[in-house]
């Protein structure tokens, strides 16, 4: 997971996140200093044979299948660069509204120009169409869908992800130059403009509405 995703996810978490939070899909938990400070309690949820897996997971689930978790039980629930992994992705969109509290919210996030990895478990990229698509269908309408970096993010994340091994050296030339060129206001405007087309990655927030039935 990038700096760029990370500070995404740190918005979104800041921002919605509060209660009781479960990370499905959790890996090794790379955004657990972030949410640690903000919620009340959370859990961690994986495959047990992720190939990220930690040692401490409160629950072993299938993903593709219901989950063990008691209707409206979450105040927030996180799913960080999973959803493209999922073959029924219908399926747990549907649980995680089930799971949801009134009043919580949903964080997906997802790639979109991004390479083939985790094979042969790689098995979709969403558009933010697609993304709002899922809310609505399942009744936790988007709240806020944001793009994670713009053409010239994509070019760089994807220059190092060719050029690895021997070369690696090498991939860090466009990567600082990239970083140098986006202080300059022009550039960093045409990459925000960009993004919008040629985004490098997908944060969806996902709200179920304070008066929905208890």
């Amino acid at each position: 997971m990038g700096d760029l995703q990370v500070a995404v996810y740190e918005h979104a978490i800041q921002k919605y996140a509060r209660g009781r939070l479960i990370d499905l899909g959790c890996g090794n938990a790379p955004l657990a200093g972030i949410y640690r400070g903000v919620v009340d309690e959370y859990l961690w949820a994986d495959w047990e044979n992720s190939a990220h897996q930690r040692f401490d997971l409160d629950f072993e689930v299938n993903l593709n299948s219901p989950l063990p978790f008691k209707d409206r039980s979450f105040d927030t629930i996180l799913l960080t660069d999973v959803l493209e992994h999922l073959a029924e992705p219908d399926l747990l969109f549907s649980e995680l509204a089930r799971m949801l509290k009134p009043g919580g919210h949903i964080i997906v996030g997802v790639p979109f120009l991004y390479y083939l990895h985790e094979e042969p478990h790689d098995h979709f990229r969403y558009t933010k169409f697609a993304l709002a698509h899922f809310g609505l269908k399942h009744h936790v309408p988007p709240v806020e869908i944001i793009e994670a970096g713009g053409a010239f993010d994509v070019w760089s994340d994807l220059t190092g992800k060719l050029l690895g091994g021997f070369w690696r050296p090498l991939a860090r030339i466009p990567y600082h130059g990239w970083m140098i060129a986006k202080l300059l206001p022009t550039i960093r405007r045409l990459n925000e403009r960009a993004a919008w087309r040629f985004p490098l990655a997908y944060v969806a927030v996902y709200a179920r509405p304070a008066s929905a039935g208890r």
